[in-house]
């Protein structure tokens, strides 16, 4: 092969990489961050060292602060499922989303809008809020589907990541969304939300949707 045509090959590499890399869902560092200080309020010094040992040891020291590759997050979640159980990883995961929830509310939603939805009728404000979350979605939702429905029933719902494998950490992932989506509709709507969980990917379902009573 000629110089020259190594030389565009690799440039073609190079392309393809970064192509590759452009194309790849990124969600925000909360994901990461708010999972290690749930796992923080729980477990020992001792007990998180052993716990992220290997792979993820390096969040003890130094945690993302810039958007991340949505597997990234699935890897940590894989982690803990594998070290943890379901059930205890699942519960990580719903105080993360509770965490993950607080975070935006104080940062990223202005003060007077957040007084404005407390003093609107709960129906008002959850249409008012859902379109907005709707808009940032990609941030925690990455290459799945976010949705909501405004009838009578109103519900939100979050599709499987696109080209993810997350059959093993499904029902994990689901506490994570439910915990956000409740903490924060609890927060800006009305105290007296529940989440009733109607499909959920863990199940077969092609999305966890959620409805929203009040």
């Amino acid at each position: 092969m000629s110089r020259s045509a190594k030389r565009t090959r690799r440039l073609l590499l190079e392309d393809a990489v970064v192509a590759t890399t452009m194309n790849v869902a990124r969600i925000g560092p909360n994901s990461i961050i708010q999972t290690i200080t749930s796992l923080r309020e729980t477990c020992s010094p001792d007990e998180l060292r052993a716990l992220l040992a290997g792979e993820a040891e390096g969040y003890l020291s130094h945690l993302p602060h810039e958007m991340i590759p949505e597997g990234e997050f699935h890897d940590l979640v894989r982690l803990l499922v594998a070290r943890m159980g379901i059930e205890r990883a699942g519960e990580v995961l719903y105080r993360s989303g509770e965490l993950t929830a607080d975070y935006v509310r104080a940062n990223r939603i202005p003060a007077p809008i957040r007084t404005l939805l407390g003093l609107f009728p709960a129906q008002i404000s959850l249409r008012l809020l859902l379109p907005a979350i709707s808009k940032h979605a990609w941030t925690f939702a990455g290459s799945g589907k976010f949705s909501f429905s405004l009838s009578l029933t109103p519900s939100v719902s979050i599709g499987k990541p696109e080209g993810q494998d997350t059959s093993g950490i499904a029902a994990a992932l689901c506490c994570y969304y439910c915990g956000a989506f409740t903490q924060m509709l609890r927060r800006l709507v009305s105290r007296r939300i529940e989440l009733r969980e109607t499909s959920c990917q863990a199940h077969g379902g092609p999305a966890c949707v959620y409805q929203i009573v009040m």
